[in-house]
């Protein structure tokens, strides 16, 4: 099964933004932190910049319309086993920067195919780190790695459609980690959805949208794929700490006014389909 574009028919605001708009306050800790009682917590952090693992390097800013740019995926060439916590950290912040680079460079734009395997080869230099990251220390939670990195750790997951198995791994992780207050319940809405998205099934609690023009030719959030059984939909989403749709949707359209007028706002990337 074809993969959806990676960047271009699913909303992908940044993790953070993305569950606000879903309705879901911070995460309240319940109970003693997994920094607490993970040895991997107390391993010795990187004190000096040299310590750090090298940046996977650029040749240049991802330029649509061009050849599969090979230089853009990183390659990382140390096992994440010889890394401290706070080098993980790095790394996976590294990945968000990058990321959150994709977003922009694809936003309002149909990328060409050379740009999209580049896109996809990127996802995927990203989840084989993840995914050895996971073996190492299980999901990277803040406690461990801090709130940009776990950002980062979600961001990447959710693009990782080519390994249906690794997501689902990821999601069965998350689930242990609501029950112990340690993410929140949005993040499983989120990727369950995004999971069901990759598979064509219909999704369960209506986070995935993308901005269509409706029947009179104005813009408006819409499924990306059909909901399921929509008439229990706002029940669904309220066990899992999230606003009726309804307040998603309106703060969606509210998200993509502002993208109109300040294109380099967060808010701004929100996908547009013209079909």
């Amino acid at each position: 099964m074809n993969r959806p574009s990676p960047r271009s028919t699913v909303l992908l605001l940044c993790p953070a933004l993305l569950i606000a708009l879903s309705g879901c306050a911070d995460n309240t800790r319940q109970g003693s932190s997994a920094s607490a009682q993970s040895p991997l917590a107390a391993e010795p952090a990187a004190e000096t910049s040299q310590n750090y693992p090298a940046k996977p390097a650029r040749s240049g800013e991802l330029v649509l319309g061009k050849s599969f740019d090979a230089d853009a995926v990183p390659r990382y060439h140390e096992p994440v086993s010889r890394y401290t916590l706070e080098q993980i950290r790095f790394e996976l912040e590294a990945m968000f920067d990058e990321d959150s680079t994709l977003v922009r460079a694809a936003y309002g734009e149909q990328p060409d195919a050379d740009t999209v395997h580049t896109i996809q080869a990127i996802d995927q230099a990203h989840s084989d780190r993840l995914k050895e990251i996971v073996d190492h220390i299980g999901w990277p939670t803040r406690d461990l790695v801090g709130l940009k990195a776990t950002q980062a750790a979600y961001m990447v997951i959710q693009h990782a459609g080519h390994d249906i198995e690794f997501q689902n791994r990821c999601l069965a992780l998350m689930v242990d980690l609501v029950k112990q207050g340690e993410l929140p319940a949005s993040y499983l809405a989120l990727l369950t959805d995004r999971i069901r998205v990759f598979q064509n099934q219909p999704q369960v609690f209506g986070t995935q949208m993308t901005m269509a023009r409706n029947d009179m030719g104005a813009m408006v959030p819409t499924p990306t794929v059909p909901i399921e059984d929509p008439a229990h939909l706002n029940d669904r989403r309220a066990l899992m700490g999230m606003a009726p749709h309804d307040q998603f949707v309106e703060a969606i359209q509210i998200a993509y006014e502002a993208s109109i007028y300040d294109p380099n706002s967060a808010l701004a990337e929100v996908p547009i389909s013209d079909d």
